[in-house]
Order: structure tokens, then C-alpha cells, then sequence
């Protein structure tokens, strides 16, 4: 990202977990900074998806954290949007990105996966190495 080309879009990846809620936050914060708007996705991994119901996921209520983090964007005059998706996590996010004309995405550096990288979570490591976009890392 050049110097000069201005933040518009800024997507969060939201799982629920502290580093997630403190990109949030970040998030929030830079695009309040940067007059843009923040898109939040919560992506269902694929081995997940037996346990949804049979009706779309945009139908369902959206998890809790989405709720907090529309609350949060509402209360700092921050443009906001959700999607839930399924699907591999780090793929998704970054396919979300690449389509969607997003600028940055922030991500925490570790979610809810049980099985950890001793630095970085598997998805956000993924994200960072894959993503045409900047990446804002929260640890």
C-alpha cells in the first residue's frame, strides 16, 4: 500500500477469542481514524458446518461478538458490515479480501484454534503470507 492511497475498507476477523476482540478495537480505531469503513467476518470452518442449521447462515442470529463489535462500530460513528462465512479460515479471509476491495485487514495473531504456532496462529500466519493487502498483526 503506497503512502498516498487512503484507507477505505478495513476488514476484522472475528472468532470470539481476546486477540480477536483487541483487533476489533484496532480496527475500529484506525477506521475512525481514516473515515472508512470496517467489515467484520466470522468464517465456520468447513468441519464445523454439520452443526449449522439448514437455513442460510445470514438468516441465523449472528454470534455475540458480531453483536459486540456492530455495538462498538455504532457507538465510534464507524461504517459497519458483517458476513458470515464457511469455509477455511485463512483462505476465506483473504478471498474475502482480494474480492471485496479491501485496503487492510487487522488481525489477531492468535484465535480459539486448539492447536497453536508457537509465534502465530495458523490463520493469521497464513493471512499474512498470502494476503495482497497489509496486514496489521494485534498481538
Amino acid at each position: 500500500m503506497s503512502e498516498r492511497q487512503k484507507i477505505k475498507k478495513i476488514l476484522v476477523p472475528l472468532d470470539g477469542s481476546k486477540n480477536s476482540i483487541r483487533g476489533l478495537k484496532t480496527g475500529i480505531h484506525l477506521a475512525k481514524e481514516h473515515e472508512a469503513s470496517l467489515t467484520v467476518i466470522h468464517v465456520v470452518h468447513t468441519s464445523h458446518k454439520k452443526e449449522l442449521k439448514q437455513k442460510k447462515l445470514e438468516e441465523d442470529i449472528p454470534p455475540e461478538f458480531i453483536l459486540f463489535a456492530k455495538s462498538l462500530a455504532v457507538k465510534n460513528a464507524v461504517p459497519f458490515y458483517s458476513r458470515i462465512l464457511t469455509g477455511d479460515p485463512g483462505y476465506s479471509i483473504v478471498e474475502y479480501s482480494n474480492t471485496h476491495n479491501i485496503d487492510v485487514i487487522v488481525i489477531g495473531a492468535r484465535g480459539l484454534s486448539t492447536l497453536k504456532k508457537i509465534f502465530l496462529g495458523s490463520v493469521s500466519s497464513y493471512v499474512m503470507h498470502k494476503s495482497k493487502v497489509a496486514v496489521m498483526l494485534i498481538k
